[in-house]
């Protein structure tokens, strides 16, 4: 009897994260979202930001200023000790 491998943990392809940041062009708030993605040779892209309500839907046309303000956010969650 064949026997098909299964694996233990399944492989990530995309990382997303929502967070509020302060958005410098527009002066408000917003909880934007962020992706990463695995690229073929294991290492990650950078964060860029996918979703912002702030503009109109599918978007994204800006400098993404905020996006140090989520690398900071997302660093302190990936090593709290800073």
């Amino acid at each position: 009897m064949n026997e098909t491998p299964t694996r233990k943990n399944p492989a990530i392809f995309c990382n997303d994260r929502i967070h509020a940041v302060r958005c410098p062009n527009q002066k408000l708030t917003a909880e934007v979202t962020a992706s990463r993605w695995r690229m073929t040779d294991g290492q990650w892209t950078s964060w860029k930001i996918v979703d912002c309500p702030l503009l109109p839907a599918g978007l994204i046309d800006c400098n993404m200023s905020c996006l140090s303000q989520l690398e900071g956010i997302l660093k302190a969650e990936i090593d709290p000790r800073g």
